[in-house]
Formats: C-alpha cells, sequence, structure tokens
C-alpha cells in the first residue's frame, strides 16, 4: 500500500527547497553588487579576527609564555600565510626582513619544542653552511666532515667530536638546493639547521613534512664567512629530539 502522506510530504519538502533556491539566486542576481560588499566585509573581518589572534599568540610565544601547541599549530599557519605580505610590509616601512624571519624561526622552533619525539640519534640530521668553515682552509669538508683536521680556527672540529658523541649525521651544505638534496636522499625524521635567518626561514618552508629545528649562526666577521656555532645549542637540540 503506498503511503500518500509522505509522498505529499516529500513532494511539499522538494518545493519548498526549490522555491527557496530561486527566491536566493533572484536576490543574488538583483543585489549582486551589495551582496559582494557584505561577502567582502565578512571576509575581511575574518582575515583581520585572525591577524589579531595570530599577534596575541605571537607576542606571548615571544615573551616564552606558555602556549597550548593546537594553538601554536593554528598560529604558524596562519603566519605562513601571511609572511609574504609581512616581508614586504617590513621592507616598505624600514624595518628589517631579519627581524621578521627572527620571529618566525622562533614561533617554528616553540612549537617543535611543544611536541614530544623520542627519536634514535642516527635519524637526526645536522645542517651546517660551508661559511663556518674557516676561509682560508683548504680542506674540503662538504663531501666529508671528517675531512676537518680539528685545528680548532673554526667550529667544524667541535662538530666533528659531536657527531662521533651523539652518533648524528652532520653535512655541510654550499647552499639550499644541496641541502635539500642531502635530506632527500638520507630522509631523516628530523632536522636541526644551522645558517642565517634568510636560509632557516626558506629551509623550514621548503622542509614541511619533518620538524625542523632553526638554530641562528653568529656573523663576527660579516654574513657568509668565518660565521660561528653554538654547539652547546646544536647539542640542546640533538637532546630534546632523542630523550
Amino acid at each position: 500500500m503506498i503511503d500518500a502522506k509522505k509522498y505529499i510530504t516529500t513532494i511539499i519538502i522538494l518545493l519548498g527547497i526549490i522555491m527557496v533556491g530561486v527566491s536566493i539566486i533572484n536576490v543574488f542576481l538583483l543585489n549582486l553588487t551589495h551582496l559582494f560588499e557584505v561577502s567582502l566585509n565578512i571576509i575581511m573581518a575574518l582575515i583581520v579576527a585572525a591577524i589579531i589572534f595570530s599577534t596575541i599568540i605571537t607576542y606571548k610565544v615571544i615573551k616564552d609564555t606558555d602556549i597550548n601547541s593546537k594553538l601554536m599549530n593554528i598560529n604558524f599557519k596562519i603566519v605562513n600565510s601571511i609572511f609574504p605580505l609581512m616581508i614586504k610590509t617590513a621592507s616598505f616601512v624600514g624595518i628589517s626582513k631579519d627581524e621578521i624571519r627572527k620571529v618566525y624561526v622562533k614561533l617554528n622552533n616553540k612549537y617543535i619544542y611543544s611536541q614530544k619525539y623520542n627519536l634514535k640519534s642516527e635519524d637526526i640530521l645536522i645542517l651546517i653552511p660551508h661559511c663556518v668553515q674557516k676561509s682560508s682552509c683548504k680542506l674540503k669538508v662538504t663531501t666529508d666532515i671528517k675531512t676537518c683536521k680539528q685545528c680548532g680556527l673554526c667550529n667544524i672540529g667541535d662538530l666533528v667530536r659531536l657527531k662521533e658523541n651523539k652518533n648524528v649525521n652532520i653535512f655541510v651544505a654550499t647552499g639550499g638546493t644541496l641541502a635539500r638534496k642531502i635530506i632527500l636522499e638520507n630522509k631523516p625524521k628530523a632536522v636541526i639547521a644551522v645558517a642565517c635567518e634568510r636560509d632557516l626561514t626558506s629551509g623550514v618552508q621548503d622542509v614541511s613534512k619533518i620538524p625542523v629545528l632553526g638554530v641562528f649562526n653568529k656573523r663576527p666577521n660579516g654574513p657568509c664567512v668565518d660565521t660561528c656555532i653554538d654547539v652547546e645549542e646544536v647539542e640542546n637540540a640533538i637532546n630534546f629530539f632523542t630523550v
């Protein structure tokens, strides 16, 4: 037996949906400019709210306030999306791009430090810029860091000892292309990268599938020549990933 009541009810609901749909289309066609304005305002309000939220979280991170890791993750995604605009704005008003990059790397590191990893030391890859090597040195440490004679004139010798003590993989890279190649070939579960603000920022953005802890190098002789590393900071990063 056919249930006419259910059938009619279904038809009435379907007609109602069609009428509502037609009404919405008619309103949209008649008031296209107004609706566009309202939609744009809503979108802009959401963007502004997201930026305000991000700014508050970022400020707390900078001040080393404890933040929920999920909030930090959301914040980092927001920062990633607006980062190019932030860099252009900073440049336009005369603020050093590196100041923005420092905050970016800190946000990245803070989020990573809020997680738990417990990795094996051999699963960690440490990338060092070539400028750490003494500029007058003739040895080629980019092929094998153990080529270093550990004369003590730069931090390469310290890194050789760290490699031996911690059983981690340490490579000296001459640039971003080689660094990415090293990561692809070794397939680490975590990376500790030592570099300047610009290279660290681009490195973190390029390697999104695995955690990358950034360590700033020191440049007493200017950029890209005879730079220094805080080896203790690198060792602390290794200990964090392996504990």
